[in-house]
Protein backbone atom coordinates (compact mmCIF):
# COMPACT_ATOMS: atom_id res chain seq x y z
CA UNK A 1 0.00 0.00 0.00
CA UNK A 2 1.34 3.41 -0.92
CA UNK A 3 0.63 6.43 1.27
CA UNK A 4 0.38 10.10 0.40
CA UNK A 5 3.44 11.69 2.03
CA UNK A 6 2.84 14.75 4.27
CA UNK A 7 5.44 16.59 6.34
CA UNK A 8 3.60 18.48 9.06
CA UNK A 9 4.86 21.85 10.31
CA UNK A 10 6.23 20.42 13.57
CA UNK A 11 8.25 17.81 11.68
CA UNK A 12 9.74 20.40 9.30
CA UNK A 13 10.66 22.70 12.19
CA UNK A 14 12.31 19.88 14.15
CA UNK A 15 14.11 18.55 11.06
CA UNK A 16 15.57 22.00 10.35
CA UNK A 17 16.54 22.51 14.01
CA UNK A 18 18.38 19.16 14.05
CA UNK A 19 20.00 19.97 10.70
CA UNK A 20 19.07 16.53 9.36
CA UNK A 21 21.21 15.77 6.32
CA UNK A 22 19.72 15.71 2.83
CA UNK A 23 20.65 12.03 2.59
CA UNK A 24 18.45 11.20 5.60
CA UNK A 25 15.60 13.42 4.33
CA UNK A 26 15.63 11.60 0.99
CA UNK A 27 15.72 8.21 2.73
CA UNK A 28 12.66 9.16 4.79
CA UNK A 29 10.81 10.32 1.66
CA UNK A 30 11.53 6.97 0.01
CA UNK A 31 10.69 4.91 3.13
CA UNK A 32 7.46 6.65 4.21
CA UNK A 33 5.10 5.99 1.26
CA UNK A 34 5.72 2.23 1.50
CA UNK A 35 5.42 1.95 5.28
CA UNK A 36 3.52 -1.09 6.55
CA UNK A 37 0.98 -1.32 9.36
CA UNK A 38 2.81 -4.19 11.07
CA UNK A 39 4.83 -3.85 14.23
CA UNK A 40 8.47 -4.47 13.47
CA UNK A 41 11.57 -4.27 15.63
CA UNK A 42 11.96 -0.55 14.90
CA UNK A 43 8.33 0.35 14.22
CA UNK A 44 5.78 0.35 17.05
CA UNK A 45 2.10 1.24 17.16
CA UNK A 46 1.66 4.06 19.69
CA UNK A 47 -2.08 4.75 19.31
CA UNK A 48 -5.18 3.68 17.41
CA UNK A 49 -8.16 6.06 17.44
CA UNK A 50 -11.55 4.86 18.74
CA UNK A 51 -13.15 4.91 15.27
CA UNK A 52 -10.05 3.23 13.75
CA UNK A 53 -9.39 6.13 11.39
CA UNK A 54 -5.99 7.15 12.73
CA UNK A 55 -2.95 5.21 13.87
CA UNK A 56 0.13 6.78 15.41
CA UNK A 57 3.46 5.00 15.03
CA UNK A 58 7.01 5.51 16.24
CA UNK A 59 9.89 4.28 14.10
CA UNK A 60 13.64 4.16 14.37
CA UNK A 61 15.39 5.59 11.32
CA UNK A 62 19.14 5.05 10.85
CA UNK A 63 21.51 7.96 10.46
CA UNK A 64 24.12 6.98 7.87
CA UNK A 65 26.16 10.04 8.82
CA UNK A 66 26.76 8.67 12.34
CA UNK A 67 27.48 5.05 11.32
CA UNK A 68 25.52 3.85 14.35
CA UNK A 69 22.48 2.34 12.65
CA UNK A 70 18.96 2.79 13.96
CA UNK A 71 19.93 2.89 17.63
CA UNK A 72 22.13 5.92 16.91
CA UNK A 73 19.75 7.42 14.41
CA UNK A 74 16.46 9.22 14.67
CA UNK A 75 13.07 8.54 16.20
CA UNK A 76 10.23 9.51 13.87
CA UNK A 77 6.63 9.68 15.01
CA UNK A 78 3.99 9.71 12.32
CA UNK A 79 0.30 9.07 12.05
CA UNK A 80 -1.68 7.39 9.35
CA UNK A 81 -5.04 8.64 8.15
CA UNK A 82 -6.56 5.35 7.03
CA UNK A 83 -9.42 7.03 5.16
CA UNK A 84 -7.31 9.52 3.20
CA UNK A 85 -4.41 7.04 2.89
CA UNK A 86 -1.96 9.66 4.14
CA UNK A 87 1.18 9.29 6.24
CA UNK A 88 1.70 12.44 8.30
CA UNK A 89 5.23 12.85 9.65
CA UNK A 90 4.94 14.86 12.84
CA UNK A 91 8.06 14.41 14.99
CA UNK A 92 11.76 13.71 14.53
CA UNK A 93 14.46 13.68 17.17
CA UNK A 94 17.87 12.13 17.59
CA UNK A 95 17.46 8.88 19.47
CA UNK A 96 20.12 9.85 22.01
CA UNK A 97 18.10 12.96 22.97
CA UNK A 98 14.99 11.06 24.03
CA UNK A 99 16.22 9.96 27.43
CA UNK A 100 15.41 6.27 27.50
CA UNK A 101 16.09 3.96 30.43
CA UNK A 102 17.71 6.00 33.23
CA UNK A 103 19.09 8.75 30.97
CA UNK A 104 17.59 12.21 30.74
CA UNK A 105 14.27 11.95 32.61
CA UNK A 106 13.31 15.46 31.41
CA UNK A 107 13.84 14.44 27.78
CA UNK A 108 11.86 11.26 28.30
CA UNK A 109 9.06 13.24 29.95
CA UNK A 110 9.03 15.72 27.03
CA UNK A 111 8.70 12.85 24.54
CA UNK A 112 5.96 11.16 26.58
CA UNK A 113 4.05 14.46 26.83
CA UNK A 114 4.31 14.87 23.07
CA UNK A 115 2.84 11.38 22.53
CA UNK A 116 -0.02 12.13 24.95
CA UNK A 117 -0.80 15.38 23.10
CA UNK A 118 -0.74 13.56 19.76
CA UNK A 119 -3.15 10.93 21.07
CA UNK A 120 -5.54 13.62 22.30
CA UNK A 121 -5.30 15.44 18.96
CA UNK A 122 -6.07 12.29 16.98
CA UNK A 123 -8.92 11.32 19.27
CA UNK A 124 -10.45 14.78 18.79
CA UNK A 125 -10.06 14.49 14.99
CA UNK A 126 -11.67 11.07 15.06
CA UNK A 127 -14.71 12.38 16.93
CA UNK A 128 -15.42 15.07 14.32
Amino acid sequence: MSWVYVERENFVRMRDKLDVSEKVCEAIKVWAPGVSRFELSRQKLVYRSPQNRYEAWAAGIPNPDSNKGKSGGYRVVYFLDLVEKAINLDFIEERKNLGFKDDGPKDKQRYNEYVIELKQYLKKLDEQ
